[in-house]
């Protein structure tokens, strides 16, 4: 070990020199020790142009265009894929399968729609299943877990000074790592540490209440609520117009912190990579600012209680650079007097007289695109039904575009009557009565006809008559 002078800043970079001096990782047996290796070359301390180094490895500290802090400990324990399925570091593999199943079942996005909480949780689930399901991957992650927890973490902690990097020639850095580690072994680096949440603002959930014909034809409405909208001082960036910005010390304007060959969101700057000191004092600094939205929504004829309707980015304004997030609109359909609904199919009553039930004749009924006259066959029945075809709800995804439209009669029988038409239905009914005698006699002729000829007392006569007419025969022979 010796003490070398840096004279200025140097052009070529950290990642460069120990990409192309490829023989100084020749002694290093082992994915593990090239890893413990090359990260403790990161975390040596630099000061006061003084730099201490392995004989070995002879280097130079490149000009920095980015800073990072060397926070070691924050990775070694981000995202344990153990703690998301709740499961110790020795679970078999059916305890995992077990615990992943049952906090599927709990975070699915088909059972926790419009929560985008929920959704990260079962990704996260998921990967994490992925990972320690198979065991050469489980092997590896507990590898990386052991040596965050014995080495980088000592490696980083004791040293709280920004290190100058050269983050143009990261990508030679990563190369490096890729020489000396495996494809598999790379990836679940990349998934425990390049993991990205997009920034995006709140969602909001409204309830929108429709008639049964607004929601059966369709319509057009224009909504009023409460959200974060940009601020009118500062046009949502945060910052006076004319404020003056710097780069962000900790990514050096970029946005990204990079550690080989890890790459995460700046925590300091939020991705933007610029730091300002002057905030909008209206919105302090957010962007955003409590006032009132207004959207124009187009609901889609057929819909009913419970549909959401999403209309992207059109709920709370991000701020900043973030995203705007989504409304969602949930349905409330009101009970009509006259229709009922049954899926795509409607029902509709139609009041007639009894005469009419008897005597037949026509109607109107009411349809969703106004009234129609019906024919009421002779003698229909309480309760029958006629099916008017296509006038029901729209189909969505279907062959048959609209539903039916189902007419049940309902027939209204008088209370009061005259005499005269007291002495009509008395008439008509001694004719009922005798034209119901004749066919109760009629049926009971055949229906005597068909007991006797099936007693025994026929058979027995048939039998004799039989006898009698062998007997006559054989005598006149």
């Amino acid at each position: 070990m010796r003490k070398l002078k840096l004279v200025g800043l140097a052009s070529k970079s950290l990642s460069r020199i120990l990409y192309s001096r490829g023989s100084y990782f020749n002694f290093v047996q082992g994915e593990k020790q090239a890893f413990m290796h090359t990260r403790r070359l990161c975390s040596y301390r630099y000061a006061a142009g003084i730099v201490k180094v392995p004989d070995e490895a002879i280097f130079t500290l490149a000009s920095a265009k980015r800073y990072f802090h060397a926070t070691g400990p924050s990775y070694a324990n981000e995202r344990n894929h153990y703690e998301v399925l709740g499961v110790s570091r020795n679970a078999s593999r059916d305890e995992i399968k077990k615990a992943f199943h049952e906090l599927a079942k709990k975070y699915h996005p088909d059972t926790n729609k419009n929560n985008l909480a929920a959704k990260r949780k079962f990704q996260q689930i998921r990967d994490a299943y992925e990972t320690l399901r198979d065991s050469e991957k489980r092997a590896q992650y507990d590898m990386v877990l052991d040596m965050g927890a014995d080495n980088i973490r000592h490696d980083f902690t004791d040293s709280s000074e920004n290190v100058h990097y050269d983050f143009q020639d990261s990508e030679a850095f990563r190369n490096a790592y890729r020489k000396h580690f495996s494809n598999s072994f790379h990836k679940i680096f990349s998934e425990i540490f390049e993991d990205e949440v997009e920034n995006v603002a709140e969602d909001i959930q409204l309830e929108l209440s429709l008639s049964f014909s607004e929601a059966a034809q369709g319509c057009t409405k224009h909504l009023s609520f409460d959200a974060y909208i940009p601020c009118d001082s500062c046009h949502g960036h945060g910052h006076p117009i004319d404020a003056k910005t710097r780069a962000c010390p900790t990514c050096g304007g970029f946005g990204r912190v990079t550690i080989p060959p890890f790459t995460s969101t700046c925590s300091t700057c939020k991705g933007s990579g610029r730091i300002i000191r002057d905030s909008c004092r209206v919105c302090r600094g957010l962007g955003v600012i409590e006032g009132v939205k207004e959207v124009r929504v187009t609901i889609p004829a057929g819909l009913d209680t419970g549909d959401t309707i999403t209309v992207p980015k059109a709920g709370n304004y991000g701020g900043r650079g973030a995203q705007p997030g989504n409304l969602y609109i949930r349905l409330k359909v009101a009970v009509d007097p006259i229709f009922t609904r049954d899926g795509v199919d409607i029902y509709v009553d139609a009041n007639i007289s009894f005469t009419q039930a008897i005597l037949g004749g026509r109607v109107e009924v009411p349809t969703l695109s106004g009234k129609v006259s019906l024919d009421i066959p002779k003698g229909v029945q309480p309760g029958q039904v006629v099916v008017l075809r296509g006038k029901g709800l729209p189909k969505h995804g279907f062959l048959v575009n609209r539903g039916d439209q189902c007419v049940r009669f309902r027939i209204n029988f008088p209370t009061n009557i005259n005499e005269r038409q007291r002495a009509i239905l008395e008439e008509f009914e001694k004719e009922e009565i005798i034209r119901e005698g004749d066919s109760s006699s009629e049926g009971s002729w055949w229906q005597q006809i068909f007991e006797y000829g099936t007693s025994p007392k026929f058979m027995l006569e048939l039998s004799v008559l039989l006898l009698i007419l062998l007997f006559l025969k054989k005598i006149m022979l």
